[in-house]
């Protein structure tokens, strides 16, 4: 039994690969950034905003969702592989 119903359809989800592709670099070198920040502030023993490990679990949540929109990103190409696949076949 399934819970929810996807609202996107095959199409939609296709398109916006591209998006999901872009937005988890985007998230994975804020989160890049985000744990230098908290090396270097631990390093040079000063507050930069806020602790240094607050700055290393941003870096991980930024990372986290970078990784959920390449997933994301991957059933997109995935889909379209099969559309593709099905159309040869045809």
């Amino acid at each position: 039994m399934r819970l929810r119903k996807c609202a996107m359809k095959r199409e939609e989800i296709v398109d916006s690969g591209g998006a999901h592709c872009d937005g988890g670099f985007l998230f994975w070198l804020l989160g890049l950034l985000f744990a230098a920040l908290g090396v270097a502030s631990d390093a040079m023993n000063i507050n930069l905003l806020i602790e240094s490990m607050s700055w290393l679990l941003l870096s991980i949540v930024f990372c986290l969702s970078g990784i959920a929109s390449w997933m994301a990103w991957v059933l997109a190409v995935h889909l379209d592989a099969i559309k593709g696949k099905s159309k040869k076949e045809e």
